[in-house]
């Protein structure tokens, strides 16, 4: 901040030497026409020196206001006098840094979908904005007429509920009233229990509660300690925008959220259909998103391209829904004709999926999905694509298909090759051009195959099943019948295994059968360790008559578990 002059100072100085010169001139005798055009004209010269010294200041503050109407919030008047005029500029100078902070945060909460990611952000926002100790943001549970902490920050517990009408937070959800106070311990409504859970001395609390759209209580945002004095009316006001810039970006995440489930809901049941139509590539979608997301992670793509990458894989055989029975499940070879018909499901997949309504990025699902067989030579099917015009994300789903699909499908006419052979032949495709080499690399190399590790167990001379863990939570709606006997009839299987496995666990069940193979669904509910390693009961999901028949005709004589 320069020092100069103030504008008072510098006025009062410009009067005294036009007195002073009136009183020169009126000892002079000098003749009154000639004295009154003096005046006049000295009265112009400073009138211009007023007003050069005024509109400086005044200019400068025009040209500032006309910046922040065209929307940058990032200047600052620089500050020259101790005048009016340094008051105005200082005040100028709090309002646009408080407006950039408000348009800040606003942005950056509407910027967030992801609702755990969004909390944290307004806590970690706030704390800094109102220069606090802590920040605590609490959510309202309508079903149980409670408040709970979503995160307390570095405090040893995640997680705090309490009564709405118990303690600051609470009065404020019930009231919907904000409370600033300065002294906590001196108000009989604070709740000195988690001070003391906590070991945090809770000093100065502001809370305000925090409504959507429809007046409706979403939760309470609290700052307690403000580091430098109190918190004031303007901290109030603050506060107040904050929470219902957080009010509006929660309810925009939680309906993201739900718009996410309901796609992927929708995603499931198409790859559900896809499953329910042809066991021998049953599981083959799923398999394929995993391997796909395996290398999108390792390539570093965003979670948005994560996501895309995901769905696209999981969706990219949904066009065989469209494909007759009797060419789809057809176990020999296919004619020319029915061939051409098979290639034609990326096609059908496309129609499909653009049916669907994708929102944003998302919209380029049924392209992607639609050009998983496209080669980058543009030898591939259905539109002849090559090299650039081939996204990296299509690029990632054609070669982890092919992969599965060599090591999975075992046809009479086409057997399933090894892992070793399957790597053999994406080197070779990706050498000939037809493949992205680099992604070729980084799946072998990182052996991201190995994701689909799999068990294999002889239940007889003429029955194989192997098995691959997945994670409970794949599977957490399902809640099969379970009934005890000692064959396949009853949807119950025992076979031993040197792999200790977990009771209640699911896994993915390939069983290969002579005329096919099958993936199904199983949960472990038997475990018994023997001199052989661990003998295991799981039970099918969702198996069909005819599959059990099939499993039965080549299972020998079984001892069960002793239930």
């Amino acid at each position: 901040m320069k020092q100069t002059v103030p504008l008072k100072i510098k006025t009062i100085l410009i009067f005294i030497i036009f007195g002073l010169f009136l009183i020169f001139i009126n000892t002079q005798k000098i003749p009154f026409f000639i004295t009154a055009v003096i005046i006049v004209v000295l009265s112009i010269i400073f009138g211009f020196i007023i007003y050069f010294i005024i509109s400086k200041s005044i200019n400068v503050l025009e040209e500032s206001a006309r910046k922040v109407a065209s929307g940058n919030f990032n200047i600052q008047i620089e500050t020259d006098t101790k005048d009016e005029f340094y008051t105005i500029k200082q005040s100028f100078n709090r309002m646009i840094s408080g407006f950039g902070t408000l348009l800040r945060i606003s942005q950056l909460l509407n910027k967030e979908r992801n609702l755990d990611k969004l909390l944290n952000l307004i806590i970690s926002e706030t704390t800094t904005i109102m220069n606090a100790d802590r920040t605590t943001l609490f959510l309202y549970n309508k079903e149980t007429n409670e408040l709970w902490s979503y995160i307390a920050q570095e405090l040893e517990i995640r997680e705090i509920r309490l009564p709405v009408g118990k303690g600051i937070a609470g009065y404020v959800a019930k009231t919907g009233e904000t409370v600033n106070i300065e002294d906590a311990y001196s108000d009989n409504r604070f709740d000195r229990e988690i001070d003391r859970t906590t070991g945090f001395k809770t000093k100065s609390i502001l809370c305000v509660p925090m409504f959507n759209l429809h007046k409706e209580l979403l939760g309470v945002i609290q700052v307690l300690n403000k580091k430098e004095g109190i918190f004031t009316d303007y901290d109030e006001s603050l506060l107040k925008f904050i929470a219902t810039q957080s009010a509006i970006a929660i309810e925009n995440a939680k309906l993201y959220a739900d718009l996410e489930s309901l796609l992927s809901s929708l995603i499931k049941t198409l790859v559900a259909t896809i499953d329910a139509r042809d066991p021998v590539t049953s599981g083959h979608s799923e398999r394929v998103a995993r391997y796909a997301l395996a290398i999108g992670k390792k390539m570093g793509l965003s979670e948005n391209e994560l996501k895309i990458l995901e769905y696209s894989a999981l969706l990219h055989d949904v066009g065989k829904i469209g494909i007759r029975d009797e060419i789809l499940l057809k176990p020999g070879l296919y004619t020319p004709e029915e061939y051409n018909i098979v290639k034609s499901h990326p096609e059908i997949t496309k129609e499909i999926l653009e049916k669907v309504y994708f929102t944003g990025d998302q919209k380029q699902i049924p392209f992607i999905a639609s050009i998983h067989h496209e080669k980058l030579d543009g030898t591939g099917y259905p539109f002849g694509l090559k090299s650039d015009s081939i996204p990296i994300l299509a690029r990632i789903i054609a070669i982890v298909d092919v992969f599965d699909a060599i090591i999975s499908y075992d046809r009479p006419y086409k057997p399933s090759k090894t892992i070793e052979e399957a790597i053999k032949i994406l080197r070779e495709e990706s050498e000939h051009g037809r493949f992205d080499k680099e992604i070729v690399d980084i799946f072998i190399e990182n052996k991201l195959y190995e994701i689909e590790r799999r068990v294999s167990v002889r239940i007889s001379p003429e029955l194989l099943i192997e098995y691959r863990t997945i994670r409970p939570e794949e599977w957490h709606n399902i809640m099969p019948i379970i009934v005890r006997t000692k064959d396949v009839s009853g949807n119950i299987l025992f076979f031993t295994t040197k792999e200790p496995l977990t009771v209640n666990s699911f896994l993915e069940v390939r069983i290969y059968l002579p005329e096919f193979t099958i993936n199904v669904l199983a949960k472990v509910i038997k475990k018994q360790e023997t001199a052989q390693g661990y003998e295991i009961g799981i039970n099918f999901i969702n198996l069909s008559p005819e599959i059990k028949k099939r499993i039965q005709k080549y299972l020998v004589d079984l001892t069960p578990i002793a239930t």
